[in-house]
Parts: structure tokens; C-alpha cells; sequence
């Protein structure tokens, strides 16, 4: 599913930019409250998540540039004997 439908190639490309930063500084949700002052910020997905669906929505846009062996996470699975 495409979360950033009519967005633009060059708005997704910034977008990726900004969670790549957040990513590499490692930004964290902080919540701090003081008796009756408070203040917070809340994330509503983290930013695997929020570059996958960037990157997903870019493969969409241009898939020469953004392949989907290099957007979509490959699962792997292992067998488990008993």
C-alpha cells in the first residue's frame, strides 16, 4: 500500500532525507512531566517503518532508482528441529 499517494519524487526524496537524519543522530521519543507542567512528543511509527513506506512509495515513482530488492525488507525464515 502507497501512504503518500500524489506526493512528488523530489517531496519523498526530502522526507527520506529527514528520517535518514533522525535515524543516524538516533532520535528518540521524550515525554517529561514536572507536577502540573508537562511536555512531550509522540511518534506514531518508528523510523524503519516510516523509511519503508517512503522508499516503498519511491519504488512506486521510479523503480529504476529505487529497486525492490533494496525497499522491501527480506524476511528470512529458519527451520527449528525439535
Amino acid at each position: 500500500m502507497n501512504y503518500f499517494i500524489g506526493k512528488s519524487q523530489a517531496w519523498l526524496e526530502t522526507e527520506l532525507d529527514k528520517c535518514q537524519a533522525d535515524y543516524a543522530a538516533g532520535k528518540t521519543t521524550v515525554s517529561v512531566s514536572a507536577g502540573d507542567a508537562t511536555t512531550g512528543k509522540q511518534v506514531s511509527m518508528s523510523l524503519e517503518r516510516r523509511m519503508q513506506q517512503i522508499l516503498k512509495a519511491l519504488h512506486i515513482l521510479d523503480p529504476a532508482t529505487y529497486p525492490a530488492d533494496s525497499v522491501i525488507p527480506q524476511r528470512q525464515t529458519k527451520a527449528a528441529f525439535n
